[in-house]
């Protein structure tokens, strides 16, 4: 398997902090260069503000002008396979939904590659296929 970025996300507190930060950096670039606004519609933390410390969701991003969202969960090598995914549907305290693309992935240059490639082709309206996996 190819080197694990963040190995210790899930032990370390510090590192898991900076994968949230790396991840919310990456989709930040995605949308200015696309010129989108984002923003986060869920907070993975429990009821007391205490974060759930577990990859689940390690991102997420809802992009109103398009209507579509993206949420990443980030594993550990024996979870999961590398990289997939799967199209879901969020509805919101509101009664809005709106399609989301969901990435499951044990985080290294690869998967990372994969993973950016699948968002832009999903936020332009495409339709995520096999290839990326």
């Amino acid at each position: 398997m190819p080197q694990m970025l963040y190995p210790d996300f899930l032990k370390d507190y510090t590192a898991y902090q900076e994968v949230e930060r790396f991840w919310e950096s990456l989709f930040t670039r995605i949308a200015e260069q696309n010129g989108w606004a984002w923003r986060s519609w869920m907070k993975p933390a429990f009821a007391n503000g205490t974060p759930f410390f577990d990859g689940n969701p390690i991102f997420n991003a809802f992009v109103p002008e398009l209507n579509r969202g993206v949420r990443i969960l980030q594993v550990e090598p024996e979870e999961s396979d590398e990289f997939s995914f799967y199209q879901d549907v969020v509805e919101m305290e509101d009664g809005h939904t709106f399609p989301e693309l969901v990435i499951s992935l044990i985080l290294t240059e690869e998967t990372k590659e994969q993973a950016e490639t699948a968002i832009v082709h999903w936020l332009k309206g495409g339709e995520i296929n096999r290839t990326y996996a």
